[in-house]
């Protein structure tokens, strides 16, 4: 009996892996009714999936071949697609004519984010934005931020966008993404020309498609060659929903980060759902991830831009 339940078990898995291999290298989230597999069953899942098949009780060597096998491709081809290597530090780098962006998941705190205090203090964007920033009176809140980080000042959007800017900044827009997600849209200004910043936070609806969502935040950046969208877009970068933002933009961490490319959870490469994307206008000096696990289950992004020059 229990080796039948344990051959059961395996075909049951060997079902898994073969949907999961075809939603990552085939149909992906093109299907609403079937994303939410794409999302659930990123490479690491699946790799880690081929691996206890690998060594799962009374399995047939040829289960274990192909399982190995299978076992290799997904570790070569999710090293390929995910890690990214150091990026050479640029040796004529001009501080002044660069443009420091810092953004972060707070994942609502029921009081003041000190990890976010101390990641502004530590490296002193120009602006940084902020989803889920917590509960209650988030004006008040404004008014703490700004006492402990004396030269910015802070703005709280409703329905879940913080805003800090250490140089003026107007404010332009905000609203609702297909009515569950929010957008917030600011101008830049004293960094040069004046350019947009859309902050967006896509909301994961299990069985809804996110592609109006993401269409909707792109439409806030109006095309703009100096623009920068910065969110938690709750989709990960392998996905086909992405299209017109490569398109158009760039993201900072595929063009200069170091390490995976993955952002949640908790330190753990699973999905990369937080993104930085730029306009041909600028150029990436550096991209950092940088973890704080006991504060928010998400990576802080940090990226340092400057215009191209001619």
């Amino acid at each position: 009996m229990t080796r039948v339940l344990f051959r059961l078990c395996l075909l049951l898995g060997w079902g898994a892996l073969l949907l999961g291999l075809i939603l990552q290298y085939g149909i992906q989230d093109r299907v609403p009714g079937l994303s939410v597999l794409f999302y659930a069953m990123p490479k690491p899942c699946l790799l880690g999936l081929a691996v206890t098949l690998l060594v799962w009780p009374w399995a047939p060597k040829s289960s274990r071949v192909i399982a190995a096998i299978t076992a290799i491709f997904l570790t070569l081809s999710w090293e390929s697609s995910s890690w990214h290597r150091q990026v050479a530090e640029s040796s004529d780098r001009m501080p002044h004519e660069e443009v420091r962006v810092l953004y972060w998941n707070l994942c609502r705190p029921t009081e003041k984010h000190q990890g976010m205090v101390d990641l502004v203090k530590e490296f002193q964007p120009h602006v940084a934005a902020f989803v889920e920033p917590g509960r209650g009176n988030l004006q008040a809140m404004c008014s703490t931020y700004e006492s402990l980080l004396p030269g910015y000042s802070a703005a709280w959007m409703p329905r879940g966008i913080l805003w800090l800017s250490r140089v003026p900044t107007r404010y332009r827009d905000r609203g609702k993404l297909e009515e569950i997600g929010a957008y917030a849209r600011f101008d830049v200004n004293d960094l040069g020309p004046t350019f947009p910043v859309v902050v967006a936070d896509v909301y994961p609806h299990a069985f809804h498609s996110r592609e109006g969502q993401l269409l909707q935040a792109l439409e806030k950046a109006q095309g703009r060659s100096d623009a920068i969208l910065v969110g938690d877009f709750n989709t990960p970068l392998e996905s086909a929903l992405l299209k017109d933002y490569r398109a158009l933009y760039m993201n900072a961490f595929e063009v200069a980060g170091s390490g995976f490319k993955e952002t949640w959870p908790l330190g753990l490469p699973l999905l990369s759902l937080d993104h930085c994307w730029f306009g041909a206008d600028w150029e990436v000096v550096e991209a950092k991830k940088l973890w704080r696990v006991t504060q928010s289950d998400h990576a802080a992004l940090l990226v340092t831009l400057r215009r191209k020059k001619g």
